[in-house]
C-alpha cells in the first residue's frame, strides 16, 4: 500500500484508467504474426551473410588480380606456370560462386524463401572456421543462422506468404 494514497492531493492527481497519459503505448505492443517474428529473428544473420559474401567477393577480386599480376610479372615461360595460373584462378572463381550463393542465401533469409539455400549459406559461413585466424569474426554468424533456421517455429514459416494481422488475406 502506498503511503501517499492517504494524501487527498495525490488522489486527485493520480491517473485513472481512462487517462490520456496512459495511452502512449497503445501502438507499442502491436501483435506480430508468426511470419513477422520469424523474419525478425533471421534479419541479423541474413544481413551478416550478405555483408560477409560481399566482402569475400571483393577479396576474391583483389586475390585474382594479385595472382594474375604475380604470374604475368614473372613471365609465363612454360606450360606448368600456365596450368598453375589457371588452377589458381579457377579456385578463386569457385570462391566467387560459393560466396555469391552466400549472398543469395542471405537475401532468401530476409524473404523466408528457399530454406535449402539459406542452410547452404549458413554452412558455408560456418565452414569459414577452417579459414584461419580471421574466421572467428564470421563463424558466429553461421552458427547463429543455423540455430535460427532449425527452430521449428521459423522452419514452418518458410514458403508461406505473409498475411494481414487480422488474417483476412495476404499482404
Amino acid at each position: 500500500m502506498d503511503p501517499r494514497e492517504d494524501d487527498p492531493e495525490f488522489a486527485q492527481r493520480r491517473p485513472t484508467f481512462d487517462d490520456l497519459r496512459a495511452d502512449y503505448d497503445d501502438e507499442f505492443g502491436r501483435s506480430r504474426t508468426p511470419f513477422e517474428v520469424a523474419r525478425r529473428r533471421l534479419a541479423g544473420p541474413a544481413i551478416a551473410h550478405i555483408v560477409i559474401g560481399s566482402m569475400a567477393i571483393l577479396g576474391g577480386v583483389v586475390g585474382a588480380g594479385a595472382v594474375l599480376f604475380d604470374y604475368l610479372d614473372d613471365g609465363l615461360d612454360d606450360w606448368e606456370q600456365v596450368v598453375e595460373l589457371v588452377v589458381a584462378e579457377a579456385a578463386i572463381g569457385l570462391g566467387w560462386v560459393l560466396f555469391a550463393l552466400v549472398i543469395a542465401g542471405g537475401v532468401s533469409m530476409l524473404r523466408l524463401r528457399r530454406r535449402w539455400l539459406c542452410l547452404f549459406a549458413a554452412y558455408v559461413v560456418t565452414g569459414l572456421s577452417l579459414a584461419g585466424c580471421y574466421a572467428i569474426l564470421f563463424y558466429p554468424f553461421g552458427i547463429w543462422a543455423l540455430v535460427m533456421l532449425y527452430r521449428p517455429d521459423v522452419r514452418e514459416q518458410f514458403g508461406r506468404r505473409p498475411t494481414l494481422d487480422n488474417g483476412q488475406g495476404e499482404l
